[in-house]
């Protein structure tokens, strides 16, 4: 599973608890009720963890993309983000340039509405 990295402090960060069915590292990244959650610590399967779900996060990117300051990225199930809407589930918007060459993107994480 692809980790993500949380980037924002205790006041740039907003959190949710959550159980999730499968065991957990922090830095994981998982989709559940159509939003993009991190995992803050480890967990075991089924059982309650924190998550963030609004604040800067560094994601894996798509290799050979480069992503603005302002586009929509998408989170791609298990493994990175994109600029493609179809199939994949909306993270937030890019905060600092990503050129192609990069492997990380920062966004701010949101949640969809």
């Amino acid at each position: 599973m692809a980790k993500a990295i949380p980037r924002g402090g205790v006041h740039q960060s907003r959190t949710l608890k959550y159980a999730h069915a499968g065991a957990l590292t922090a830095g994981d990244v998982i989709v559940a009720n159509g939003q993009v959650l991190v995992a803050v610590g480890d967990s075991a399967a089924g059982a309650v963890n924190t998550f963030v779900f609004r604040g800067p996060v560094e994601f894996p990117k798509q290799s050979a993309l480069a992503i603005a300051p302002g586009e929509v990225c998408y989170w791609v199930a298990d493994t990175h983000v994109n600029k493609t809407a179809s199939a994949n589930t909306k993270v937030g918007i890019c905060t600092e340039a990503a050129a192609a060459a990069d492997t990380v993107v920062l966004v701010e994480l949101g949640e969809n509405k």
